[in-house]
């Protein structure tokens, strides 16, 4: 059972990087942009199901952490997906027939921004900030 640790400014979801992380991030996605009365959660879902998912095909340990929160001046919500290597992720030129490697391009279309900043211990995070 994934952990939801309830920080008071920041709702937060961790788990391991299985299958199934996409999934249960996506549900939690669906329950913060509830609580912060957002009605249209769909590219949230997009964006926090192709970063979990990257966690779950390129890192496979470790943990995934789930933030996601209002910035500080309210217009956007921010998604952080934390994990544990400090391989930052590439967008990446594809052959019109590949099966993959597209997320992360398609992601970077629907959001304001996004990036990676590296934790202190071994990790990263990769944030993207999506208009309210």
């Amino acid at each position: 059972m994934p952990a939801v640790a309830q920080a008071p400014e920041v709702p937060t979801l961790v788990i391991p990087p299985t299958k199934n992380a996409p999934k249960i991030a996506r549900d939690f996605l669906a329950g913060c942009f509830c609580d912060l009365g957002i009605a249209d959660d769909y590219v949230g879902r997009v964006v926090v199901s192709e970063l979990v998912s990257n966690v779950h095909v390129h890192v496979k340990f470790g943990q995934v952490t789930v933030r996601v929160f209002e910035d500080e001046r309210g217009d956007c919500v921010v998604i952080e997906v934390e994990d544990a290597s400090r391989r930052l992720p590439v967008i990446k030129e594809v052959e019109g027939s590949a099966e993959s490697g597209r997320g992360l391009s398609m992601m970077s279309l629907l959001v304001r921004e996004w990036g990676v900043r590296l934790t202190s211990e071994e990790g990263k995070i990769v944030w993207a900030r999506l208009d309210r």
